[in-house]
């Protein structure tokens, strides 16, 4: 019996990246994650949860979009992150597949104080 449903999907640790060196990967999948982060899903099983630093990265190269992000090769390292002041190591993803020309910015966020339905 495959026992891959009932262990749950592999998240990667620096720990992981360490032991074996940098790793070449696919994202597969971008799924809504725990702490309010979502969570990219890599064709060799494993699973990382995506923090500003990376979800930047990722952005920049193909765009705000997270559908767009799926089949593109990246690179998994241990870097360093400021957080809280502090250094800390985590897992960092470098894009390999070429960017996306043209991406499209972030959409704008509705403003409170404006609405929009009142003629001038």
């Amino acid at each position: 019996m495959d026992m891959s449903k009932y262990i749950g999907p592999q998240f990667l640790k620096v720990e992981d990246i360490r032991a074996s060196g940098p790793r070449q990967v696919t994202i597969v999948d971008v799924k809504e994650g725990n702490y309010d982060k979502p969570t990219l899903h890599f064709d060799d099983g494993t699973c990382l949860d995506c923090n500003t630093t990376n979800g930047r990265a990722l952005a920049r190269a193909y765009g705000y979009e997270s559908d767009d992000w799926i089949d593109k090769e990246v690179r998994l390292v241990v870097g360093e992150v400021q957080y809280q002041g502090k250094p800390q190591e985590t897992v960092l993803i470098k894009p390999i597949s070429p960017p996306v020309e043209n991406k499209a910015p972030p959409k704008p966020e509705p403003r409170p104080d404006f609405d929009d339905s009142i003629p001038f």
